[in-house]
Formats: C-alpha cells, sequence, structure tokens
C-alpha cells in the first residue's frame, strides 16, 4: 500500500514538474519581442519614391534701368493668347531721333502673320496714339518673331508712355508702360484715345 502511494505521488509530481515547464517556456515565448510587420503606407513608400512637385514658373523680378532722359528701361512681358511678347525700350532721350523698343514675339503654337506697324500703338497720358514709323526685324510668319519698333519722340511732356499691341493671338489688346523716374506708379486707365497718325516709313528688313 505504502509503494503505491509513493508511485502515485511520484507521478503527480512529474505530471506537475512538466505542466510547470511547459507553462514556463510558453509565457517566455510569449514575451519575445516579435518585429514589427511594415505597414501598407511604409512598404508603399520604399517601394515608390516621392515624386517631386513641378513648381510653376515665375517672371524674374527685374530691377528698373533708368536712362539719362529719366525714363523706366526695364522690359515688360505679356503671356496670353498662347503667345509671349516682351518689349524693352532702347531709345527714350529727348535728343532722339527716333524712340525705338525691342519687341520679341515668341510660341508654339499659332503663327505670327502679324504687321507690327498696324497692331501696334504708343500712347502718352493724354490719350493721343501714334503710329510706328518703322519696323526693322523679323518678316510676317512663323512662331519667332523679333525686332525693333521705332517712334517719333513725344512733342510734349508726359509722365508715362504706353506700347499697346492689338489683335495678336485673338488678345484684343496688351498693354505695355512705363513711367519717368519721378513718377509714382498710376494704373489708372488712360483719357479718350485721339488718334495721330504718322507718316509710316519702309525699311527693308
Amino acid at each position: 500500500m505504502t509503494s503505491k502511494v509513493k508511485f502515485l505521488f511520484v507521478s503527480i509530481t512529474t505530471v506537475l514538474a512538466v505542466l510547470l515547464l511547459a507553462g514556463c517556456a510558453g509565457q517566455q515565448s510569449k514575451g519575445e519581442i516579435q518585429p514589427s510587420a511594415p505597414t501598407a503606407q511604409q512598404s508603399e513608400e520604399e517601394i515608390q519614391p516621392s515624386t517631386p512637385t513641378a513648381q510653376p514658373s515665375q517672371p524674374t523680378a527685374e530691377t528698373s534701368q533708368p536712362s539719362t532722359s529719366g525714363w523706366d528701361l526695364s522690359s515688360r512681358s505679356s503671356n496670353a493668347g498662347q503667345v509671349v511678347i516682351d518689349v524693352r525700350p532702347l531709345k527714350l532721350g529727348d535728343d532722339q531721333e527716333t524712340w525705338e523698343f525691342n519687341v520679341i514675339l515668341n510660341t508654339h503654337t499659332v503663327e505670327l502673320p502679324y504687321d507690327l506697324t498696324q497692331v501696334t500703338v504708343l500712347r502718352c497720358e493724354r490719350g493721343e496714339e501714334y503710329q510706328p514709323l518703322a519696323w526693322n526685324g523679323s518678316p510676317p510668319g512663323g512662331h519667332h518673331r523679333q525686332g525693333v519698333l521705332r517712334f517719333t519722340p513725344l512733342d510734349h511732356g508726359s509722365s508715362f508712355i504706353e506700347i499697346l499691341i492689338r489683335g495678336v493671338a485673338e488678345v484684343p489688346e496688351r498693354v505695355f508702360r512705363w513711367e519717368t523716374q519721378e513718377t509714382s506708379t498710376d494704373l489708372s486707365p488712360a483719357p479718350t484715345t485721339r488718334v495721330r497718325r504718322q507718316a509710316f516709313v519702309k525699311e527693308s528688313l
């Protein structure tokens, strides 16, 4: 009888020991740090590098270029109707025989068949408009044109002058404005227009 009790005691003790060891081993396995699985967002970022966002180009701020005549000689630009037009005064002095403006037209989509002497005028603060004397530059047509427009100088003072180019690429009117260095910026519309025609001087291109 005593032997059976001892055998039963040993068996129970052995079973308990096995269960205790198995429980400790399972608890230890649960306590180990498992590497976290990468999230879907992390995987997507690693596989697909971010694409830089294209920033719209901005016109470069151009500093004023005063002349001895007191006029601002900075370039002016107009981008409309898929045509970019840049106009820059070359000569605006009172002692000049003609006033000259460098004009550049650029496009990649439409033709440029315009006679610049017919679509361009110079306007002063009185509202009077003056047609060009001549265009010395590339002929009508193509996508890129450049040349010089010449005007008779004003015979009176004006706080500002404007070059108006009308009808290019179906844009009714583009206004390029320059002021004297002493004049503060004034964007008010010009007075009622009175056209004064000038003799057209044809020059060989």
